[in-house]
């Protein structure tokens, strides 16, 4: 079925995806939305949801609420450059998967739109923002399996939204850092899975080369108070008691937290091989209790013949840049996005 074209109240085109996708997949196009954020012209925000696929984890979840409450769709948020036709072939786009922050139970898909204009404007790529379901109500792991239901979904239907997926690339922001790692791991277990039993095609298996990870999580097998004081510098931004709820919320006490799902920081030399590309970027805060620990997984992974690009930014806590700039702008967010948005653009080329 062809796509349908319609008009919407910002004169801008609306894009309509086939109602019914082959695997038995459904998905709904909601209004497309004009952003502030978004490059100028006819770049908009396409909503979609989809269902999610079954889980075959090896990691199995400990928590009281997790087979309570259920629920299989969740929306991805489609950034694209000015240009991007769905019902023109001519062309392919790059894409770039983002996974928002928020201590793995707050935020949405539509959180890093800075960031995702930031990569549209300066590598002409698609960016999918994923809208994963959160704790307490789809504690860990949903939101992992729900990032890698969307890469899946993504590469499966890569024709219809004109996506080379070659050029697969990841990012995220502290908890969704967390998920540039993790997602990456339970996607190569998934793949593995997936390949043995012949229910997916080789055409439909894209290839991750990239990860962006701002301020991730990569170690829960230490509490928050002993991360926070392996920082001399480390600046509060919220009550400590938030952290806790965050944590609380996320996965049960009894939760192995040395699972490769929550801490890929101490996961084997040889997943990490395996799992992750050869091409990476993070940026820590130099006012962070993840500092350590990010910087010690950044040399892990350089260890393990990986290349890690980024920096620790300066005289910032934790989550610096999603605060309210009031007009005045942010010189070293702008300059940590730019910085970080150059590398997807040399990967995939």
């Amino acid at each position: 079925m062809e796509p349908k074209i319609h008009p919407c109240r910002h004169h801008l085109p609306i894009k309509f995806i086939p109602k019914s996708i082959k695997n038995g997949t459904h998905i709904s196009l909601h209004q497309s939305l004009h952003h502030p954020l978004l490059p100028n012209d006819r770049s908009i925000l396409r909503l979609i949801s989809i269902n999610t696929i079954p889980s075959t984890s090896r990691f199995q979840p400990h928590h009281p609420f997790h087979s309570r409450f259920r629920s299989w769709k969740f929306k991805l948020l489609f950034y694209t450059p000015p240009g991007f036709n769905i019902r023109s072939k001519a062309e392919t786009y790059p894409v770039l998967i983002n996974f928002h922050g928020g201590g793995y139970t707050i935020g949405n898909a539509a959180d890093d739109a800075r960031w995702a204009t930031e990569v549209v404007k300066r590598t002409d790529g698609v960016v999918v923002s994923v809208d994963y379901r959160l704790a307490p109500g789809y504690p860990f792991p949903t939101g992992i399996e729900d990032c890698v239901s969307a890469v899946l979904y993504l590469w499966s239907h890569a024709d219809e939204l004109n996506l080379d997926i070659s050029r697969t690339a990841f990012s995220g922001f502290s908890a969704g850092g967390n998920f540039c790692y993790t997602a990456a791991i339970r996607l190569h277990e998934e793949l593995k899975e997936l390949k043995a039993s012949g229910r997916i095609e080789e055409s439909n298996i894209g290839k991750l080369v990239s990860t962006v990870a701002f301020y991730p999580a990569v170690d829960m097998t230490r509490s928050r108070a002993e991360r926070n004081a392996s920082n001399p510098n480390m600046k509060l931004i919220v009550n400590p008691i938030f952290f806790k709820l965050f944590s609380g919320a996320y996965f049960s006490p009894d939760q192995d937290t040395h699972s490769p799902l929550l801490s890929p920081g101490v996961a084997p030399d040889q997943l990490l091989k395996d799992a992750l590309p050869d091409n990476m970027v993070m940026i820590t805060c130099w006012g962070d209790g993840l500092l350590k620990k990010g910087e010690d997984f950044r040399e892990k992974l350089r260890g393990l013949g990986k290349r890690v690009d980024g920096y620790t930014v300066p005289d910032v806590p934790h989550g610096w840049d999603k605060w309210p700039s009031y007009g005045k702008g942010d010189v070293k967010r702008d300059e940590a996005y730019k910085s970080a948005a150059r590398s997807p653009k040399e990967f995939w080329s």
